[in-house]
């Protein structure tokens, strides 16, 4: 049987900094970032894939400039490329004061979501169109970071499983 394809989609989540989302410094607390890009990714590969998803890894996220109290967090996320049952999801997080129109870059990652069917089983996973030179760097970009997750679980356990 054929797989189905399907085109990636963008979604968006905005958020604002309140105090309680704060460090130390004023600056809004990293984990907190990774939370709402985790969401983020979940919900997006949920919407693409009709199907829920569970996080299997968070590839490096580099911090930029922090993000502060009462700036506008925009989170951004698209499935970059697709194996059989998982796919990888680049997110992307920037932020801006609300009195302004331009926004700045704080951080991307690349998250490697499992999708699953109904009994919780990993589940085949439709394909992306890739039809432009952005999307074959992003799908190159994506597959090694996924290459990468495999090697790294071969040298932890050589039966591959977490």
């Amino acid at each position: 049987m054929e797989r189905e394809t399907r085109p990636a989609e963008n979604l968006k989540m905005f958020e604002l900094v309140f105090p309680s989302d704060l460090n130390a410094h004023g600056t809004m607390f990293g984990g907190r970032v990774v939370a709402l890009m985790d969401k983020c990714a979940g919900l997006c590969v949920g919407r693409w894939s009709r199907r829920t998803s569970v996080t299997a890894s968070i590839d490096a996220i580099q911090f930029g400039i922090p993000i502060r109290q009462g700036q506008m967090v925009e989170i951004e996320a698209r499935v970059a490329y697709v194996g059989n049952t998982s796919c990888v999801v680049r997110v992307e997080v920037h932020a801006q004061e609300l009195e302004r129109a331009d926004r700045f870059f704080c951080c991307e990652g690349y998250f490697t979501m499992v999708c699953l069917d109904a009994n919780g089983t990993p589940a085949t996973l439709p394909l992306i169109p890739v039809t432009t030179e952005a999307e074959r760097q992003e799908w190159e970009t994506a597959r090694a970071i996924k290459e990468r997750l495999l090697a790294r679980r071969r040298s932890v356990r050589p039966d591959g499983k977490v």
